[in-house]
């Protein structure tokens, strides 16, 4: 260690490196290496995967009475309606818009639209939007909320002046987590509306929402019917569970097929919803196997609050009627992404 005088008076101690050794070098020691651990490609996870907890039924009880202590798990029947209950959550990336249409009217298109509409809103994180777009005097208002409504004539005729969520809200009504715009109940001021108009409805509606459900009239050639076809990304086709409402179902696909639907035809989901008993001389096999270019069939029994005609409840619904109803909603979820457009 060598002092060097600093220039205030004081001493500065410095280290100074002595030079090495002509034609030496001073060895450095290494670092010392942790040995090496070959690591498995894949390791358990640290925590066992949780039994979701049962709801119904003896296994329902068994988890109470002990206070969670003994999980005997889901029944089958539980773990198949968890399953589509997550599938009719699926998260929506984008939007999407599903189309009840058929070619022949008076086969619950109206029911089927408001009941498949409540499951969805019920189970889904986003918000459902309903319209009725039925130029014929449509009732979905009243099914789902109990009174006769008119707004999308009015929304129509205003739809430049709406700007906002709140502004919108004045044309539609709520029913617990659905939100719906009514339909004209004066068939003059319903035949009136355009492709245009209803183009110019879905733009200010997907502002706001991005999984909108269409109850569609029954005239395919009316110019509402164009419109909401260029926007649907799904077809839902409702039908008697009969052999007319079988042949009314294919001839519908067949159209969407003739008239440059192609790909809404292939992906249709064709509802077939029984009025009464069906006879037993009916071949419900040649029935079904007659709807085989459907995307997926299903099936709504005959239920006496669904055939009333007045303000849907779900509650109100048999068990059966319910499950039918959560096939076609889980079946409208499974074809997000399919964008025909």
């Amino acid at each position: 260690m060598d002092s060097v005088h600093r220039p205030d008076g004081g001493l500065r101690t410095e280290a100074i490196a002595a030079p090495p050794d002509d034609g030496a070098s001073v060895p450095q020691d290494p670092s010392p290496q942790l040995p090496q651990i070959d690591r498995p490609q894949w390791t358990a996870p640290m925590v066992r995967p949780r039994e979701r907890r049962p709801r119904a039924g003896w296994r329902a009880s068994a988890y109470s009475v002990t206070g969670g202590r003994w999980n005997p798990g889901l029944s089958a029947k539980e773990r198949r309606e968890r399953d589509r209950e997550a599938r009719i959550a699926t998260q929506l990336r984008g939007r999407h818009v599903t189309a009840f249409f058929c070619l022949k009217g008076g086969i619950s298109k109206t029911s089927t639209t408001a009941a498949t509409s409540i499951a969805l809103s019920d189970l889904r994180p986003d918000p459902v939007f309903a319209i009725d777009a039925n130029p014929d005097a449509g009732d979905l208002a009243e099914r789902l909320i109990g009174e006769k409504l008119s707004g999308i004539t009015s929304l129509a005729h205003d739809v430049d002046k709406v700007t906002s969520l709140d502004e919108l809200s004045r044309y539609t009504a709520t029913s617990g987590r659905l939100t719906v715009l009514p339909g004209e109940p004066n068939p003059t001021l319903g035949n009136s509306l355009s492709s245009r108009d209803f183009e110019n409805i879905m733009h200010v509606v997907q502002r706001y929402y991005s999984f909108v459900q269409i109850d569609c009239g029954t005239g395919v050639t009316h110019p509402l019917m164009a419109g909401i076809l260029r926007f649907a990304d799904t077809v839902v086709i409702p039908a008697a569970w009969s052999i007319t409402g079988a042949k009314r179902a294919a001839e519908s696909i067949e159209w969407l097929e003739d008239n440059g639907f192609e790909d809404l035809a292939r992906s249709s989901v064709v509802v077939l919803t029984a009025k009464d008993i069906v006879s037993k001389s009916v071949d419900k096999e040649a029935v079904t196997q007659h709807l085989w270019k459907a995307g997926d069939l299903i099936v709504v029994p005959a239920d006496p609050h669904v055939a009333d005609g007045s303000l849907l409840e779900w509650d109100q619904l048999r068990p059966a009627t319910r499950e039918a109803y959560l096939d076609i909603a889980s079946a409208i979820t499974g074809r997000f992404g399919r964008h025909h457009r």
